[in-house]
């Protein structure tokens, strides 16, 4: 790999360096997303700078977050659009947190109390309490809640619905079912939720054992002295009715909210 005498790259070098192939990039410099530093008209040979390559670099790191080349070169030309290419880029990186989320879940193994830091998005939900009785009581009270979010019609395609762990006063044990809504829900159950950093563990087994993961949240933020913000949410990511009866693949994210990690 061997520079030109006057510092550029030559249009092979490119390819090899960055990996990209001779098409792409004379598809950026066909939509003025590139301009090589130096073109000879007569051969054809293009040369890159060290700027270029950058450039090169950077264009290509957008397309894998998943942009089209109208969008990139939308991103990079059209400073008056720049809210909807910041709204477009919040929602790449919201798909690729699921993605990661998923692949996390689906790593999950039984008696794996792993403690990994999280991210839950801000959320507006459909919520009602009830005194926490058996965990069969429990699912009954959120299949119920289920039931009226979804007639109101404002039920929230993504998102999962979760349950809290209240703080309890007087003895009394108190739980709350929380179903995702759309933002413009308005009920007297809507309880909104913002977005906070979290600490999570990915539980897999049945219900019955999302305790032991609730205890060792709380032995974890105890020791390192993290600043809880909320209550512990189990958030059901599988279950039933894609896992039937298999209760020992359910899996549940059990998160904790703290202040800001560093």
């Amino acid at each position: 790999m061997k520079k030109h005498r006057d510092g550029l790259f030559r249009i092979g070098e490119v390819t090899k360096i960055l990996g990209v192939t001779r098409k792409a990039l004379l598809v950026y410099e066909d939509m003025g997303l590139l301009t090589p530093a130096v073109k000879d008209e007569e051969s054809g040979f293009r040369y890159y700078s060290a700027d270029n390559m950058t450039q090169i670099s950077s264009i290509r790191g957008l397309q894998t977050l998943g942009l089209s080349l109208k969008e990139v070169s939308e991103y990079y030309s059209n400073a008056r659009n720049m809210d909807l290419h910041l709204q477009r880029l919040l929602e790449l990186r919201g798909t690729l947190d699921n993605n990661i989320q998923m692949l996390q879940v689906r790593s999950a193994k039984q008696g794996d109390l792993t403690i990994r830091r999280a991210f839950l998005p801000r959320q507006v939900c459909f919520c009602r309490q009830y005194l926490y009785g058996t965990v069969s009581e429990a699912s009954d009270h959120l299949r119920d809640t289920y039931i009226a979010a979804a007639r109101t019609g404002m039920m929230a395609r993504s998102g999962k619905m979760f349950t809290m762990r209240m703080p309890q006063d007087s003895g009394v044990l108190e739980f709350k079912c929380c179903i995702p809504m759309h933002d413009s829900f308005d009920g007297p159950e809507r309880m909104d939720f913002a977005a906070t950093d979290a600490l999570c563990i990915y539980y897999r087994g049945p219900y019955e054992g999302t305790g032991t993961a609730i205890r060792a949240l709380e032995e974890y933020v105890q020791k390192h002295n993290f600043q809880v913000t909320g209550p512990f949410r189990s958030i059901y990511l599988e279950g039933p009715p894609n896992r039937g009866a298999n209760s020992a693949d359910y899996i549940t994210q059990v998160a904790v909210p703290i202040a800001s990690l560093p």
